[in-house]
């Protein structure tokens, strides 16, 4: 019984290891993907739309060249799969820090 304290304190350690290692890779994409620069080629092939929807003119999107926009959201949410891979390494830490059964000879 007095390994079990240590063992304890080994799981809760990986686990908060996992989370502080794996937090900042997840939101770290959609931090960046908020905004973004206008540029020429953006212009040219007309990707740049109002919040309505419709692709903005050409002079107008001229005049935004090189200002920070914020970028349309794509829909995608992104929670469901941080909630899935914390489960799924919260199982991996439990089966790999379960307690083993003594082997009893034959």
């Amino acid at each position: 019984m007095t390994f079990a304290p240590r063992r304890a304190a080994r799981f809760v350690a990986a686990l908060a290891a996992i989370v502080a290692l794996a937090a900042p890779l997840a939101l770290a994409g959609t931090a960046l993907a908020q905004t973004s620069g206008i540029t020429q080629s953006d212009c040219d092939q007309g990707t740049i739309r109002d919040k309505s929807g419709q692709v903005i003119s050409k002079a107008r999107c001229e005049q935004l060249i090189g200002k920070q926009v914020q970028l349309a959201s794509t829909g995608f949410e992104v929670w469901p799969l941080i909630a899935g891979g914390v489960v799924l390494l919260v199982g991996a830490a439990a089966l790999t820090f379960r307690r083993s059964s003594p082997v009893r000879p034959l």
